[in-house]
């Protein structure tokens, strides 16, 4: 029997779906956006007002702005188990804002690769496997 694939933290991309996408927040007046989400913009000339803000999904490409690869392992919640080391990239999105997240691989990883969005799985346990937001590239 498969196992039920749980985010390692609820609200950071959509779940379950065959297209998954990061969810940010938006704010109303000014346009900026915000991954993770947050309660209040970011801009000191915007009101510290939860209405201006909305939740929306973030484009699921992106072009690598750089990225490293990780020989230890991850701080909690984000284990993997078994480990091996783990790239992790900065990613320019084009609402203009930069996510830093894993990869799916370290092997032929460039700066100014274009890259989507996916999810992976970092462990697992009897019941579940417990995964997070990948990038992925999609040329070589």
């Amino acid at each position: 029997m498969a196992k039920k694939q749980v985010p390692i933290i609820e609200g950071l991309f959509t779940w379950p779906s065959d297209k998954p996408q990061l969810l940010a927040s938006k704010c109303k007046k000014c346009g900026a956006y915000f991954f993770p989400t947050v309660p209040f913009c970011g801009n000191p000339d915007c009101p510290k007002d939860r209405a201006n803000m909305e939740v929306v999904p973030l484009s699921n490409t992106g072009t690598m702005y750089t990225y490293t690869i990780h020989t230890a392992q991850p701080a909690a919640p984000f284990k993997m188990e078994p480990f091996k080391p783990y790239g992790v990239a900065m990613v320019d999105v084009p609402e203009g804002m930069r996510v830093l997240g894993m990869t799916t691989t370290t092997e032929g990883l460039r700066i100014g690769q274009k890259v989507e969005m996916t999810v992976g799985k970092l462990y697992e346990d009897a019941e579940n496997e417990y995964i997070t937001w990948m990038w992925k590239p999609v040329e070589k």
